[in-house]
């Protein structure tokens, strides 16, 4: 039996347009309302055609325990509640993955908010966010560590702010890296 040629070149596009939908419902939830999703990439740099399976990997997400949230004090008064000047809060992180070549390139999204204490008011601060990939078990460092400087402002009436950023990470892994784990929170440095 003979098919057209049209019916063979519409069955394909119906195909690739199904697969394409499949891909876009690719998402798990899990942790502090992170969001896995697998994004597809070419399997072979050289194909002329797109490796439409998603990737199999996207390490879990977590706030570092004891960096979800920081406070600044005014000068001299360290740890006085009622000379708090900001609290900024990271409620919210997502992630999402892809594989290109020997690299796992990430999108990671922290949410988040900045209010004044009793001595804030309007102005501007930059709050320093650390996102890291580490291996769960038998790791002797991260594999990827940077500090982001996020802008914010606080303005009147409520002197308080959200914000949100999207943070592009990339980490070389080999076949058998399944152990990693995403670390993201504030990072005053040596106080």
């Amino acid at each position: 039996m003979r098919f057209p040629f049209r019916s063979i070149a519409s069955a394909r596009i119906g195909l690739i347009s199904l697969a394409v939908a499949a891909l876009g419902a690719c998402s798990t939830n899990g942790g502090t309302d992170a969001i896995a999703t697998s994004v597809s990439q070419p399997a072979n740099a050289a194909s002329s055609q797109p490796d439409f399976r998603p990737s199999s990997y996207c390490p879990p997400i977590q706030i570092r325990a004891g960096t979800e949230e920081m406070i600044t004090y005014e000068r001299g008064h360290e740890n006085d509640p009622s000379y708090a000047r900001q609290l900024a809060s990271i409620k919210n992180t997502a992630r999402e993955c892809g594989v290109s070549g020997g690299a796992l390139t990430m999108k990671v999204g922290v949410r988040g908010r900045v209010v004044a204490g009793p001595k804030g008011g309007a102005g501007s601060t930059t709050l320093p966010i650390r996102v890291a990939v580490a291996k769960q078990t038998g790791g002797k460092g991260p594999l990827y560590s940077n500090l982001f400087k996020v802008p914010v402002t606080l303005t009147a009436p409520d002197f308080s702010t959200a914000y949100e950023r999207v943070f592009d990470v990339s980490v070389n892994i080999g076949p058998n890296d399944r152990d990693l784990i995403i670390y993201v929170g504030f990072d005053e440095g040596k106080k």
